[in-house]
């Protein structure tokens, strides 16, 4: 959000390996960062803005899939 500073792949991390609830991860992701935010432990995403803002709504979703499916996670 404007004016407010953005979080990091570090807090990313911390909230995967301490958090004792469901937590999402929201907030700048994009299909350049999606890889390196689920390697950091996010397994729960919300991506708005990316997908809204595509010219083609549809296939970024498809490419937002697409790169899920492409990242091992544990």
């Amino acid at each position: 959000k404007p004016g407010r500073q953005a979080v990091t792949l570090d807090y990313v991390r911390w909230a995967a390996e301490n958090a004792d609830r469901p937590w999402f991860a929201i907030g700048g992701i994009t299909l350049e960062n999606i890889e390196d935010v689920l390697e950091a432990g996010a397994r729960r995403i919300c991506v708005v803005s990316e997908i809204l803002n595509a010219p083609d709504v549809t296939r970024a979703c498809q490419q937002f899939r697409e790169q899920i499916a492409s990242v091992p996670l544990d």
